[in-house]
């Protein structure tokens, strides 16, 4: 009983906790990673047990690729683009 409210818990709370406020999550992917495993260490798991935490370890890695792709295309506008950067040639007189 005790695991399947501690999965309904976890559930019901790192969406909200992953999502970017003005400083990021409130809790990290990695917290909510370990946890998780931590319940997957339990012993004598039913299959339905197991099937909500590899859903919710589904959600993680989407969380994270989704950052990372946020983050990587940050990288990316931030770089110059120099092929419409003008240049200004010396006047020779």
């Amino acid at each position: 009983m005790f695991l399947d409210q501690e999965i309904a818990h976890i559930a019901s709370v790192m969406p909200a906790s992953l999502a970017d406020g003005r400083g990021g999550p409130i809790l990290s992917s990695r917290y909510w990673r370990i946890r998780l495993n931590k319940l997957l260490d339990a012993t004598h798991l039913t299959r339905s047990q197991l099937y909500a935490l590899d859903r919710l370890l589904l959600q993680l890695d989407a969380f994270e690729a989704k950052r990372r792709q946020a983050e990587a295309a940050n990288d990316a506008s931030g770089l110059l683009d120099t092929s419409m950067t003008c240049v200004p040639h010396p006047r020779t007189t």
